[in-house]
């Protein structure tokens, strides 16, 4: 280690000034400064809340971040909490994750649990059990939990959606008039918050302020806001009358 650090009998390691840390087995790891560790990293604990760099892998049982921090070989934990802005090089798996601020993976994120108030951005696939979110997301590969509920705060993205219930609902701005509404269209040229994605299939699916080529699925809701170029249902299908549908196909 150099710079302002401290080592403990416990292995515990901290920077509070500018410094770095050698790869290894400790009990806890704190960043307050800007810091970098070289080499794979096992914590029970790693806290960034400045800047902070890990150039190998990190495994952890919880892992925060509410400063600037890079992890260059990915991340698996217990629980990872973002309130800053984090990016991992690598899969990131991860049995809780809720992001407050910005979180950016350029490979696959595994959880069971998601929930994302902020930003998430995946170049890979996102698998999980259940995926909430009141932020923004762009997913480039498949989204697949067993319950997704998404309540637009922004624009959504994914390549593809698959679960077993899956709940679009328009964001809380939209609920304040008509005035705002048109406003934000005049302006951006569409809503500002929307779900856009190739295909969304499950087994009940509710849906608003939705753009898809294709949604299939046993129980299909088609909210207000939707344009849907394919519907293919097998049970029920409802259409409101604030919603675009191409073709509509009976499984």
């Amino acid at each position: 280690m150099s710079g302002d650090n401290k080592l403990d009998k416990r292995g515990s390691a901290s920077i509070s000034g500018a410094g770095t840390i050698s790869g290894g087995e400790y009990e806890r790891v704190s960043i307050s400064g800007s810091g970098k560790i070289t080499g794979d990293i096992t914590a029970d604990e790693i806290k960034i809340s400045g800047s902070g760099k890990i150039q190998g892998f990190a495994r952890a049982v919880r892992v925060s971040t509410s400063g600037a921090a890079v992890f260059e070989a990915g991340i698996v934990a217990d629980e990872l909490r973002v309130s800053g802005s984090t990016r991992s090089h690598g899969t990131t798996e991860v049995k809780e994750l809720k992001c407050s601020g910005v979180f950016k993976t350029d490979s696959a994120l595994v959880s069971e649990y998601i929930k994302v108030s902020g930003s998430l951005s995946v170049d890979g696939d996102v698998s999980s059990e259940i995926f909430k979110t009141t932020g923004a997301f762009r997913i480039k590969g498949l989204l697949s939990a067993d319950h997704i509920e998404i309540n637009l705060a922004g624009r959504c993205e994914a390549r593809e959606i698959g679960g077993e219930r899956i709940e679009v609902r328009r964001g809380a701005w939209h609920q304040r008039g008509l005035i705002l509404d048109g406003l934000i269209r005049i302006f951006t040229g569409s809503s500002a918050s929307l779900l856009q994605s190739q295909l969304i299939e499950g087994d009940t699916i509710h849906l608003e302020d939705t753009e898809a080529d294709v949604v299939r699925g046993k129980k299909v809701v088609i909210g207000p806001g939707c344009t849907i170029k394919t519907v293919e249902y097998s049970e029920k299908l409802s259409v409101d009358e604030d919603a675009e549908v191409g073709q509509r196909k009976e499984m």
